[in-house]
């Protein structure tokens, strides 16, 4: 079972960091390690880090982290990761979840994984949200709440992430937390099949939608063709007055 209050007094710290704005150092360091120049890419991060700059922190992680123009340092990595994230810092909240979720560099802990991604996923991280529906989904660090799953998947679709597009439609097309409803599921599943700017699409959400389609009449398929993804978020919305239970 998690423990609650570590947990909040961690989000409460976090919740008291404020992130810096990036300054023109960042980008050049970004445009040398492009160029695999790592010395000069980590002379402008710590420079910048010297600032208290966050995305530059963010990046000394992934210099130790990966090994790049050095020896792999994981422990040093993870150190600047956890700088970064403790100012706010995004990226390095998701790193840090991966870190402790695979046990990169550090022995595996996946309660502390859960609480970086909620921390990024309460800032409004899609990629984030995604990952905290799967800790509800599969009662992974918290107790298995399908409903609880079911909300921060949809927080994430509202950002058009097609992951968290697809979950939602597997819990609808089952009924898994929610009220099954099979019509919503196929255009859900049709929206995650669809890439965007920011995310790839789900590969097998286009096959899932096909086989929901393969049991529709005529009649089935003009009302499902009526409906939209965001009209189905919308209809869900009372999802978000869902409690887990610790």
């Amino acid at each position: 079972m998690f423990k609650r209050i570590r947990q909040t007094a961690l989000l409460a710290a976090l919740a008291a960091a404020v992130a810096l704005p990036a300054s023109a150092g960042v980008p050049e360091g970004v445009a040398l390690l492009n160029k695999q120049d790592y010395k000069a890419a980590m002379k402008e991060f710590e420079a910048e880090a010297a600032k208290d700059n966050a995305e530059a922190m963010y990046y000394i992680g992934e210099i130790f982290h990966r090994g790049l123009g050095m020896n792999p340092q994981r422990l040093t990595g993870i150190y600047w990761w956890e700088k970064a994230a403790y100012l706010g810092n995004e990226r390095a909240m998701l790193a840090l979840s991966e870190v402790f979720n695979k046990g990169l560099g550090v022995k595996a802990e996946p309660r502390q994984a859960y609480v970086w991604d909620l921390t990024a996923a309460r800032q409004g991280n899609p990629l984030a949200q995604y990952n905290v529906g799967t800790y509800w989904l599969y009662g992974t660090s918290v107790p298995k709440d399908l409903t609880e799953a079911a909300k921060w998947f949809r927080r994430s679709a509202l950002q058009g992430n097609p992951a968290a597009l697809d979950a939602l439609a597997r819990q609808l097309n089952m009924g898994d937390g929610v009220e099954r409803d099979v019509f919503a599921a196929y255009v859900l599943f049709e929206a995650a099949s669809k890439p965007s700017d920011k995310f790839d699409s789900v590969y097998t959400a286009a096959e899932s939608a096909k086989v929901i389609r393969s049991h529709m009449n005529a009649d089935d398929l003009k009302y499902a063709q009526s409906l939209s993804a965001e009209k189905i978020l919308k209809e869900l919305e009372g999802l978000e007055k869902h409690e887990p239970q610790y």
